[in-house]
């Protein structure tokens, strides 16, 4: 009785299991749906066939990844693997998940083929209350192109599943649009009788720009959900001519003003703009966040190596809102995390089967006021992956970083000048085989950075030309090493620094302000636009700056006697590097424009530190004088310190001539990475990067020694933030 009992109730579990896999299923299938997105490459195989490997996101209210693709024309071949995963998810926006699924299909030729898919129900939309049908179309053409020697490859492109925007605010939203082959790359509305959509609506009060991708809306806008099911083309940007094993050659012409020529291909990219509420102000920075240093810029080609995490550090600013997330749509398996110096670190490690493809990866910021969430504009990069880098074992102890690197696997390394991060008393030796260092956690200029998970310690390896040089003009090879400790608790506070006019007040000459200031040419006419911030420079290229009062003060000059740059914003760091001493010129580039005016205008040529600093700061000491007044420090200029000033004490009635010298300080100038495509595929990388070699378990915590890869061009700009941003 006990047995028979007992089979009962596990064939009753067994129900009870199936029932709720097949609600779970049916409740992920009824999930409102946010938007897809499709892109795929392919190489053929040595037995003539053809490998396509085909990447697609999809957003439902739940997390929801399968393959429920079908073949609408051609030879569609065999699925060989699948694989997904959730990429992010957000309760803001109506909640939703979105994943990422990658599909293996093996097809017998590289003949043209269609894959679709459909379904019910996209979000709650402003003009069909029920969602409507969704539909998704990609059309692939594997044909040699005359141009490459190589099948062609699709555009590449992601988003987010939603984007909101307040009702009186504008913005364009500009939808990334990147071909490995460079071509020209067009969206369009998807049509009906073609199967590109399921409601097949254009919406009103927006507008799209189908040459650049540039989605408007316009302002006062209805508000509600409104559905987007795009598509995106590729043309080529000359005659070319595609060849099949199968079939005739064909020809494909660059679009002119008409749709009549056939594209390269054909992607899905689907989404959804929630027009909201009103917001107080549409300024970016005051309730709807704003980027700032590090985040990358919109369109920037980053550079990833196999087999090693790649960084993406993003930062936001609101004044009247909390910045409460970053969320972002990339490549299966990325993380994001935050830390507490509030970056989101977005991190992805690409794999050998990467090598030499193009990820898209988009973001936005959100900002908290209340019950009102904002979002920042959403900005899209794009991941080039390299092959792998360099080989090393990193240990980690408790106190301490081992790293030892195959010397092989480094190129361009010559001869033994190696330090770390500019410390000269740390050393690094290597020998025929090998470069290997041990150094402390809490020295050598080691920088620790904290999440809410972990504890890291970052140190750089680089070469220099003379150990007796602080700085350099050309590009450096770097290694980067990092040791990752598994936190249990941390406490941390913060402050905000903000960089206004400076404020003297002295005797004799009342209250006055001066600004530092930095102008586009030699002219001094144009002041670099606040808008265009933060500003650009390539390593050599001149900077043009001037030390100026807010509002003229009669019967002054402007002496600066000393400016000194360093990676901090301390004068007195012990990195530091002089460009004016005692008001004469001391970098061989330093020029000093102007002498005894109101305002002091110098230029020098753009550098940066050697080492892990990717910040310059330029401080400078001025004194202010009576004009045409032989008797003061300003009149003497450039006195190689052979003499001494005369002294500014004031005797009791005495008229002031001249002040104490005050400090006033710019920057930080912060390195840059290219954002030029052409940079990202042909120049070489000018930092080296260290494979994870070596995981050790402490008494308290995982230890885990890596290689961070932070992408950076052989050109090395730097830039100057605004204020606010520092």
């Amino acid at each position: 009785m006990f047995s028979v009992s007992r089979q009962l109730y596990q064939r009753k579990g067994q129900q009870l299991r199936q029932i709720s896999l097949l609600l779970l299923a049916s409740t992920a299938s009824a999930s409102h749906f946010y938007g897809g997105s499709m892109s795929f490459n392919s190489r053929k195989n040595t037995d003539g066939t053809y490998s396509v490997d085909i990447r697609f996101k999809e957003a439902y209210h739940s997390c929801y990844a399968t393959d429920s693709w079908t073949c609408r024309s051609g030879n569609c071949g065999n699925r060989t693997s699948f694989v997904g995963g959730q990429v992010d998810t957000s309760p803001n926006g109506g909640s939703w998940c979105q994943t990422e699924a990658v599909v293996k299909r093996t097809v017998p030729n590289n003949s043209p083929f269609q894959l679709q898919q459909s379904g019910c129900c996209w979000i709650y939309t402003f003009y069909d209350m029920y969602g409507g049908n969704w539909g998704l179309l990609t059309h692939i053409d594997l044909g040699e192109r005359s141009d490459t020697s190589k099948p062609n490859t699709s555009p590449v492109a992601t988003t987010l599943p939603i984007v909101r925007v307040p009702q009186n605010c504008a913005r364009n939203y500009n939808l990334l649009s990147c071909d490995p082959d460079k071509d020209k790359v067009r969206c369009r509305y998807g049509n009906s009788s073609a199967n590109e959509c399921g409601i097949c609506h254009q919406p009103a009060g927006f507008n799209l720009d189908q040459s650049t991708c540039t989605l408007s809306n316009f302002v006062n806008g209805s508000r509600g959900f409104y559905a987007f099911e795009l598509v995106m083309e590729d043309y080529p940007t000359q005659n070319i001519t595609l060849n099949y094993t199968a079939m005739a050659a064909e020809v494909r012409s660059p679009f002119i003003n008409s749709s009549s020529n056939p594209p390269l291909s054909k992607i899905p990219l689907q989404f959804a703009v929630e027009v909201e509420a009103p917001a107080p102000s549409c300024i970016e920075g005051e309730y709807l966040p704003r980027f700032i240093h590090p985040t990358p810029n919109q369109g920037e080609h980053l550079q990833a190596r196999v087999n090693q995490e790649l960084e993406i550090r993003v930062k936001a600013t609101a004044t009247f809102s909390r910045i409460s997330d970053v969320v972002f749509s990339g490549p299966l398996n990325s993380t994001k995390e935050t830390t507490t110096t509030e970056e989101f670190v977005i991190n992805w490690t690409p794999t050998s089967e990467n090598y030499g493809q193009h990820f898209p990866i988009c973001f936005i910021a959100e900002g908290q006021n209340g019950s009102r969430n904002y979002q920042s504009e959403m900005r899209c990069v794009i991941v080039v992956v390299e092959a792998a880098g360099p080989i090393a074992q990193v240990t980690c102890t408790k106190d301490k970083m081992s790293v030892s690197i195959e010397r092989a696997t480094i190129s361009g390394l010559h001869g033994d000048h190696l330090r770390l991060n500019n410390n000269a008393s740390c050393a690094v030796s290597s020998n025929e085989t090998h470069v290997f260092t041990t150094f402390s956690l809490s020295g050598c200029g080691t920088q620790i950075e904290e999440t809410d998970e972990h504890i890291s310690f970052k140190n750089t390896i680089v070469t220099y030309d003379n150990p007796n040089h602080i700085i350099t003009r050309k590009n450096l090879f770097k290694i980067e090493v990092m040791c990752k400790y598994q936190k249990k608790s941390s406490i941390t506070t913060r402050f905000d620094a903000h960089r206004p006019a400076v404020n003297f007040t002295e005797r004799g000459f009342g209250s006055f302000s001066y600004q530092f200031e930095f102008y586009q040419s030699g002219s001094f006419i144009n002041k670099r636009n606040p808008s265009s911030y933060p500003l650009d420079y390539n390593v050599g290229e001149r900077i043009y700056m001037e030390i100026a009062p807010v509002s003229v003060i009669q019967n002054t000059e402007v002496f600066l006697e000393s400016c000194v740059a360093t990676p901090y914003d301390n004068p007195n760091y012990p990195i530091s590097y002089p460009i004016i001493t005692n008001g004469c010129g001391v970098d061989e580039t330093v020029i000093i424009h102007t002498s005894h005016q109101p305002s002091v205008k110098f230029s020098l040529e753009a550098f940066k530190f050697i080492g892990q600093y990717d910040q310059v700061f330029i401080s400078c000491f001025i004194m202010i004088c009576e004009a045409n007044n032989p008797n003061t420090r300003c009149t003497k200029g450039c006195t190689n310190g052979t003499q001494v000033a005369p002294p500014s004490h004031v005797h009791k009635r005495e008229a002031a001539i001249q002040t104490d010298i005050h400090f006033i300080s710019q920057g930080p100038l912060r390195l840059k990475r290219s954002a030029s495509f052409s940079d990202a595929i042909s120049q070489s990388l000018n930092m080296n990067l260290v494979s994870v070699a070596g995981c050790v378990v402490s008494v308290v915590s995982m230890v885990c020694g890596m290689m961070v890869y932070k992408s950076r061009g052989s050109k090395v700009n730097y830039q100057l933030l605004k204020s606010d941003e520092i």
